[in-house]
C-alpha cells in the first residue's frame, strides 16, 4: 500500500511540475523582443551636433506601447543634449531622458491610441540621440546599450528585451585642403607664384607655398576656419580672396593675376 501511495504522489508531483514549466515556457516565448535593438557606427566632427538614431529590427511577440533603455558612452568625447522621436514613435510622447556619468537613461511612451504601439514585424528608428562632439580629433567613444525593456500591451503587460547592437563614434579629422591654379588672363598656369593663407581674424601665417610650372598649388592639414588667401609674383599685381574651410573640406580656388602694366611718366 505504502509503495502504492508513493508512486501516486510522484505521478502527481511530475505532472505538477510539467505543467509549471510548460506554463513558465509559454510566458517566455510569449515576451516582447526583436532581432536587435542599438546604433551602428557613426563618425562627426568636434563641436557640432550628431542625430544618431536608435533603430529596432523585427519586432516580434508585440505589440510594444513602452521602451526604456540605458547607452553607456565616453562623455569626454560625447554628451546627449535632446532625445527627439523616431520614426516608429513620432505619434508617441516626447521621450524622458536623463544623463549620467556612464551615459544616458532613456524611457518612451506611446500616446492613448492603440494602434499607434510599435506592431509586430516592424523595423525603425525608435528615438534620435542628439550627441554634442566635444572629443579632439581621432577620438572614439563605444555606444553600448543595457537594461533595454520593451512593454507588452493590455492585457499582460510583460516586459522583454532584444539583443543588442553596439556601436563605435570616431571623430573625423579636422584639418582640410586648399588648392587650385594661378594663371594669367591668357589662362596660362603661372609658376613660382607665392599662395599665403593668412587668418582671417588675426592675420597670422598659417602656411606659405608656390606653385608649381603648371601654377598648381596646395595647402594641407589646414584647420577650419576664416582665412585669407594671396598669391603674389613680381611683374603681377596681388590677388587675395577670402575664403571659409569646413572641417575636413577640400576646398579649390583658381585665382587670375594681372601683368602690371608700364609704370606713367
Amino acid at each position: 500500500m505504502c509503495e502504492k501511495r508513493t508512486g501516486l504522489v510522484i505521478g502527481i508531483t511530475l505532472v505538477l511540475l510539467t505543467a509549471v514549466f510548460g506554463t513558465f515556457a509559454a510566458l517566455t516565448l510569449s515576451l516582447p523582443t526583436a532581432t536587435n535593438f542599438g546604433v551602428g557606427d557613426t563618425s562627426g566632427y568636434k563641436n557640432t551636433h550628431v542625430l544618431i538614431p536608435v533603430n529596432i529590427t523585427n519586432v516580434q511577440n508585440g505589440p510594444v506601447p513602452c521602451i526604456k533603455f540605458d547607452v553607456l558612452y565616453d562623455n569626454r568625447v560625447l554628451n546627449v543634449t535632446d532625445v527627439q522621436r523616431g520614426t516608429l514613435t513620432s505619434d508617441w510622447a516626447i521621450p524622458a531622458y536623463f544623463n549620467h556619468d556612464w551615459g544616458t537613461r532613456v524611457a518612451i511612451v506611446y500616446n492613448s491610441v492603440d494602434a499607434d504601439s510599435i506592431q509586430n514585424g516592424s523595423t525603425g528608428s525608435v528615438v534620435l540621440l542628439n550627441f554634442s562632439v566635444i572629443g579632439v580629433s581621432s577620438d572614439t567613444s563605444w555606444m553600448d546599450f543595457a537594461n533595454i525593456q520593451l512593454a507588452e500591451g493590455y492585457p499582460n503587460y510583460q516586459i522583454g528585451t532584444a539583443p543588442v547592437n553596439n556601436g563605435t563614434f570616431s571623430l573625423l579629422t579636422q584639418s582640410g585642403t586648399i588648392e587650385g591654379q594661378v594663371t594669367d588672363v591668357k589662362g596660362t598656369g603661372l609658376r613660382t607664384v607665392t599662395v599665403t593663407l593668412t587668418t582671417r581674424d588675426s592675420g597670422v601665417v598659417v602656411e606659405t607655398t608656390t606653385t608649381d610650372k603648371k601654377g598648381y598649388f596646395g595647402l594641407t592639414n589646414v584647420a577650419p576656419g576664416d582665412y585669407y588667401l594671396n598669391c603674389s609674383k613680381l611683374n603681377f599685381c596681388d590677388v587675395s580672396v577670402m575664403l571659409t574651410l569646413q572641417p575636413g573640406e577640400t576646398k579649390t580656388e583658381n585665382i587670375i593675376l594681372q601683368k602690371k602694366g608700364k609704370p606713367t611718366r
